[in-house]
């Protein structure tokens, strides 16, 4: 299959791993790859395979008048899909001369480019997979946090409802279209199953060529964190940190052998500064850059637990995220702390294949800490508690193969 495949623009720190392993696996079987983006510095993170055209959006060279061009363009986008017909008429140029089999777009909440995708594939009756990382739906309806930039007051709010509107309403005329969905979720597929019957859960799933269970012994005990926290709703850190301080006021271990390691970004790293001094827990705690590849491999393998936070339980309208994190932390092999417990399909799976502890009672995440405490002063290390069959479920590869398949069924 000759596959035209559309995706947003790949940022650091993670460049878009979903897309990356789709792109390598379509290649390494046989599939011709022309993967169209936004202009990113990502194209030695992609397999030689893949044939990569980028094209510029925003232009500007300094910040003010990145500010300025982001703004303007993003009301034309609200009112007329700038950026989708920017690129259509940028990829119509380029592969005119060409022939594809089929389009593939991956996106996120945002329509851009499942419009563009949308566009050609209409243009040249060709049929179109749409691959959805995120929705809009998965957020609360007042909720803002999906956005980087945001505008404050009666101004933001109204923004914020005419922008989801907006791509709801685009997003949905190309999955009805669509020969097949993939999603990152039961719940997404679920959701969007009343748009398009034909839509499957696709897991983001873990790369078995890079994430490995490896024994590495630690000379302090490390509870590490790798991601962003700058909402404490999406996501809720409160109840671990009550059974940290329950820890440290009660002198339950030795504090000059624990570290609660932050691999995280800037504004997360100041939220939750503020958030352990208001505990009295800050001595604890350690702050490090955002990790990649290898480096982020081994980080986590030195970690006698791994952490992931799941939403603030008193707010309702947080649906279906299964994050990427998750999966990497079930290739790396280490115990995972899951907190709260949401009875959602996260927690449902992470007990199902017993990789730690989902829990929302500081009691019993408090234990759990000092079990694994215990444990590591034996020999420095905690081992895994998970079987190697139920972590190979979750590869990218099989992940990847279940695509493929439906590709070539369709």
């Amino acid at each position: 299959m000759n596959l035209l495949f559309l995706c947003d623009k790949p940022n650091p720190p993670g460049y878009i791993p979903r897309v990356r392993y789709l792109c390598k696996y379509l290649a390494d079987r046989g599939n011709q790859i022309t993967l169209i983006t936004e202009k990113s510095d990502c194209k030695q993170l992609f397999s030689p395979k893949v044939n990569i055209i980028t094209f510029d959006y925003i232009k500007a060279k300094t910040p003010l008048g990145y500010k300025i061009e982001w703004l303007s363009k993003t009301v034309l986008n609200l009112i007329y899909d700038h950026k989708g017909r920017i690129f259509f008429k940028h990829i119509s140029k380029k592969i005119k001369k060409l022939s594809f089999d089929a389009v593939f777009c991956s996106s996120t909440f945002h329509s851009f480019p499942l419009t563009t995708a949308y566009m050609i594939a209409q243009q040249w009756q060709l049929p179109l997979y749409v691959d959805l990382r995120d929705i809009v739906e998965q957020t609360p309806r007042n909720s803002n946090n999906i956005f980087i930039h945001r505008l404050p007051g009666a101004m933001g709010s109204w923004l914020t409802k005419r922008f989801k509107y907006i791509n709801i309403k685009r997003r949905n005329e190309a999955v009805r279209m669509a020969k097949a969905v993939f999603t990152v979720s039961k719940w997404h597929t679920d959701f969007l199953k009343s748009y398009n019957p034909n839509t499957y859960t696709v897991y983001n799933g873990f790369d078995e060529n890079m994430f490995a269970s490896q024994k590495i012994v630690s000379d302090t005990f490390d509870i590490s964190y790798f991601g962003e926290l700058t909402d404490n709703n999406l996501r809720y850190p409160i109840i671990l940190f009550n059974a940290l301080k329950n820890i440290v006021d009660g002198n339950k271990a030795d504090l000059n052998n624990i570290k609660v390691r932050w691999f995280t970004d800037v504004n997360s790293a100041k939220n939750i500064k503020k958030t352990a001094k208001e505990f009295g827990i800050e001595d604890i705690m350690t702050y490090e850059k955002f990790v990649l590849e290898y480096d982020l491999v081994k980080k986590m393998n030195e970690s006698s637990i791994l952490l992931i936070f799941s939403h603030n339980p008193d707010i309702v309208g947080y649906n279906g995220v299964m994050t990427t994190k998750f999966f990497e932390y079930i290739g790396a092999g280490r115990p995972i702390l899951i907190t709260p417990n949401n009875q959602d399909e996260l927690s449902a799976t992470a007990k199902n294949i017993k990789c730690g502890l989902v829990s929302s009672d500081i009691d019993e995440i408090e234990s759990f800490i000092l079990q694994k405490y215990n444990e590591w002063q034996i020999d420095h290390y905690v081992k895994n508690t998970m079987e190697a069959e139920q972590r190979e479920c979750f590869s990218r590869k099989k992940a990847a193969y279940k695509v493929i398949e439906i590709l070539n069924s369709r």
